[in-house]
């Protein structure tokens, strides 16, 4: 079973691997190069994701006009996302892990992966509502204006 507490632990190791990232890096090439980098391929990383996004958009719209339902555009939709979140951050892992997610087969993979393990749940209703009953039947009447009560007010019973 899994403790409580490894989110919080995995988000302190990407934490401490990113500062070992930017100690490393530093050490390299300097502090100030260091940051350029940082921000250089965020702008880059950003630029391809607006452009990838515009190319997945018109391919989900393209698979919804021929009437196929985009399971696997959706989720790489959202890989992009979190393509572009990981390139937002400052780091060099997250820089190369969002990079990663911008490679269009990757990303693909990954994404049928995601969809072969059930990693996303659907919950829907259908037609029947959400006990498979069918319509629901009730009775509904209208006040007439005259009778001191609201003239498009409908009567129903509270009472269960």
């Amino acid at each position: 079973m899994r403790s409580p507490f490894f989110p919080l632990f995995v988000f302190l190791g990407l934490i401490l691997l990113e500062i070992f990232g930017f100690a490393w890096v530093g050490d390299a090439v300097g502090a100030l190069m260091t940051v350029a980098l940082v921000i250089v391929s965020a702008a880059v990383g950003l630029l391809l994701f607006r452009l990838q996004g515009f190319y997945h958009w018109r391919r989900l719209q393209q698979s919804l006009a021929r009437g196929e339902v985009p399971a696997l555009g959706l989720v790489e939709g959202w890989l992009l996302m979190a393509a572009a979140l990981l390139l937002v951050l400052p780091g060099f892992f997250t820089d190369a892990a969002g990079f990663v997610l911008l490679i269009p087969p990757l990303r693909r993979w990954a994404a049928a992966g995601v969809l072969r393990r059930g990693m996303i749940r659907t919950h829907g209703q259908g037609a029947a509502g959400p006990g498979g009953a069918g319509p629901i039947e009730g009775e509904f009447r209208r006040h007439d204006e005259g009778d001191g009560a609201g003239g498009d007010r409908l009567d129903h019973d509270d009472r269960r």
